[in-house]
């Protein structure tokens, strides 16, 4: 519970880095003063802050959930991508998660077997009274 409130704040102090880049990112600007924006920025000084911004806020996600991640919970990211961090750890858990229900199938396979050899004891027993009921008969 602690840890993602701990992630919570530091995405809003990520938001808050992106939200001062945009509000405070200088225009760039050629010797004569003359705004020079590159061409992603479609000559719009808006567009260029939101850009900066996005970017300030996406690098910073991609820096600090790895980080916090690595210190805290003593795991960092197999693979750093688009579309973020991936991380094994949850494999680990699932093959703990998926252990412990095989063992649970062995013990209720071995209680099954169990109560089948029972069963087929128990329907031996009975062919065995009914063969000596029907001779009995004849």
């Amino acid at each position: 519970m602690a840890e993602r409130l701990v992630i919570r704040i530091l995405i809003a102090a990520v938001l808050c880095a992106a939200l001062t880049t945009f509000v405070l990112v200088p225009i760039p600007a050629d010797a004569s003063g003359e705004p020079t924006l590159p061409a992603l920025a479609l000559e719009q000084a808006g567009l260029y802050r939101l850009e900066v911004a996005l970017l300030v806020f996406y690098g910073g996600l991609l820096l600090v959930t790895p980080a916090f991640l690595g210190v805290i919970g003593g795991r960092l990211p197999t693979e750093i991508s688009t579309r973020g961090a991936k991380f094994t750890a949850k494999a680990d858990r699932s093959e703990e998660l998926h252990g412990a229900a095989i063992e649970e199938l062995e013990l209720a396979t071995e209680s099954l077997a169990e109560d089948l050899a029972v069963a087929n004891f128990k329907i031996e027993r009975l062919e065995g009274k009914s063969d000596v009921t029907t001779q009995s008969r004849r």
